[in-house]
């Protein structure tokens, strides 16, 4: 008796044709930082059918990989935007009906604002990748390595002691 082996999981999607939908959603879940567990609780398998399916379909891995990298590109961007501050525009419209017969009239307010860089960060930037000297307590470290230097204590591992006993002895 020759059985076909049981398409996995991964294999009736395709077949099925959700898999696009089902790779759309994976990549969803990864760029929203939904825990593995809570996804395969949705797409109702097992976290160590997922794990396995993983490993056979490597472009499941790399679509959840290409989306954190761009949720981390796009909190960048945020965070660089808010650093380097930028201009807004809102807009408010007024419509004016003067009645019967009479044409409605349309005013459209805008107001520009202009939002102004922010200092923490700035900080944060120039810290995380341009050193630490650019640290609001760079000063207040740098003292207190220093004192940390000054303070080492040498230790021995007491075979001094030991061979002076020895000499005497001889």
């Amino acid at each position: 008796m020759n059985k076909k082996p049981k398409p996995d999981i991964y294999t009736m999607w395709e077949q099925s044709g959700q898999l696009p939908q089902i790779m759309d959603f994976i990549r969803d879940c990864a760029r929203k930082l939904v825990t593995q567990r809570e996804m395969c609780q949705y797409l109702n398998i097992n976290e160590a059918t997922f794990s396995r399916m993983k490993k056979a379909h490597p472009e499941i891995e790399q679509a959840q990989i290409l989306a954190k990298l761009d949720l981390k590109k796009d909190i960048m961007g945020a965070l660089y935007k808010k650093a380097i501050g930028y201009e807004s525009v809102e807009e408010e419209q007024f419509i004016e009906d003067k009645g019967k017969g009479e044409g409605q009239k349309r005013k459209i307010h805008r107001i520009k604002k202009q939002v102004p860089p922010d200092y923490r960060s700035c900080l944060y930037i120039l810290t995380k990748h341009f050193g630490r000297e650019y640290c609001e307590k760079f000063e207040e470290m740098k003292i207190v390595e220093q004192r940390i230097k000054e303070s080492e204590d040498v230790w021995t591992n007491g075979n001094d002691q030991e061979d002076e006993y020895r000499d005497d002895e001889d």
